[in-house]
């Protein structure tokens, strides 16, 4: 799912920081990125460079998570989701066509 150098940098920071602490993170940084995704769409003059900074800190701590949960699940869970997004765009373009 990731590559394998950053694969060892989430396990090694679980280790480190705990599976609690690091859900805690995971917690704020969303929190960040709900803030700086209303900051972009209110066309904030540093919007953009706020969501990517936000969006990267949210990616690394999702990895981390990820490593925990459990990666063949995620993927498995991952699909399922795609599957049903694929299934919803279809129907729109069925709605949209009549």
């Amino acid at each position: 799912m990731y590559p394998k150098n950053m694969r060892q940098i989430y396990v090694e920071a679980l280790s480190k920081f705990g599976t609690r602490p690091q859900l805690r993170m995971l917690q704020e940084e969303c929190a960040e990125l709900i803030v700086a995704v209303s900051h972009y769409c209110r066309s904030r003059e540093t919007g953009l460079a706020e969501l990517k900074e936000e969006l990267s800190d949210v990616y690394i701590m999702v990895g981390q998570i990820i490593e925990f949960v459990g990666q063949e699940e995620m993927k498995t869970e991952i699909n399922n989701k795609l599957q049903k997004k694929i299934r919803r765009i279809l129907d729109k373009e069925r709605f949209d066509e009549n």
